[in-house]
């Protein structure tokens, strides 16, 4: 059941725990007044969705062209400034984009009007509802529907819960290109997500510094050095991951945070990673400078 007043209660919720992240400033997150925002008017929707659309909440980018997360590659649309938004996958006109994938692996977020429900669509096809040879005889425009739909605030409210529980993590992006901030995540799979959305305080994360590949868990003999290579590599941003989570923690998440310390703690911790990913890309490919 379709509820305008649950839906925008629910989107406030979700942005307001999403701004207490050290990623954005507390006035990215606009909100409409009683009257709502009256530059709205989007051709070929309902009266439903553009009423909803006029009295949303909204994360405002600071710079015309940034992009911003709010998941995996997944960029909330603000419709006060966006209204020539172009629907990559066309929607029936009770159904509207709250978000829209960066690339192929992000999910969109489709509402539905009528249904009282939100989708995750991922392009790439992950996450359906129904077999793959049903879903690839699905017509292009219907893809959409066999994706995985919870009630709104159902949805809402466990992606909340996520960022609440720091289950999922927001950091700035030092270059701010392709995206302004970096989507990390604790969990490997979606049933260690409903995990550790379910843990009560949180706990530094002890991930020895002296981790070693030959000692991962995933290790096989008969490995070549690729697989090796790629296994390490989760190794270094599983270890990236438990050090973002812990900067949190000692910067006082969730009752005492200091959001700006934190912020450039992590900014800083950022800019390591990228050091570091250059100096591997240098490494693998030493006459690449010659071609700049």
């Amino acid at each position: 059941m379709y509820s305008q007043d649950e839906t925008i209660s629910a989107v406030l919720r979700f942005y307001q725990e999403v701004i207490r992240h050290p990623y954005l400033n507390d006035d990215a997150l606009i909100i409409p007044s009683p009257s709502g925002w009256d530059s709205i008017n989007i051709q070929g929707k309902t009266e439903t969705v553009l009423e909803l659309l006029r009295h949303l909440p909204y994360l405002r980018a600071e710079k015309r062209f940034d992009e911003l997360i709010i998941h995996w590659e997944t960029v909330p649309i603000c419709y006060p400034h966006h209204q020539d938004y172009h629907e990559i996958y066309p929607l029936p006109a009770h159904c509207v984009y709250l978000a829209h994938s960066f690339d192929r692996e992000g999910p969109s977020l489709i509402l539905d009007t009528n249904e009282g429900t939100l989708t995750e669509f991922y392009r790439t096809g992950s996450h359906i509802t129904i077999n793959d040879e049903d879903y690839e005889a699905l017509p292009e425009p219907d893809k959409w529907k066999a994706h995985r739909t919870s009630p709104i605030t159902e949805f809402l409210d466990t992606w909340a819960r996520r960022y609440e529980k720091l289950v999922w993590m927001l950091a700035p992006n030092p270059s701010g290109r392709p995206m302004t901030g970096r989507f990390y995540s604790r969990a490997k799979s979606s049933a260690e997500e409903e995990e550790l959305g379910r843990q009560g305080q949180l706990e530094p994360w002890p991930l020895p510094e002296d981790i070693h590949p030959d000692d991962d868990d995933d290790a096989n003999e008969n490995e070549n050095e690729l697989d090796r290579e790629q296994r390490e590599e989760r190794i270094r941003h599983r270890r990236h991951v438990a050090d973002v989570y812990n900067i949190y923690l000692r910067y006082g998440w969730p009752n005492h945070f200091d959001k700006e310390r934190c912020r450039v703690e992590l900014l800083e911790l950022e800019k390591m990673r990228d050091a570091y990913d250059k100096r591997r890309m240098d490494e693998a490919n030493p006459d690449a400078e010659l071609f700049d």
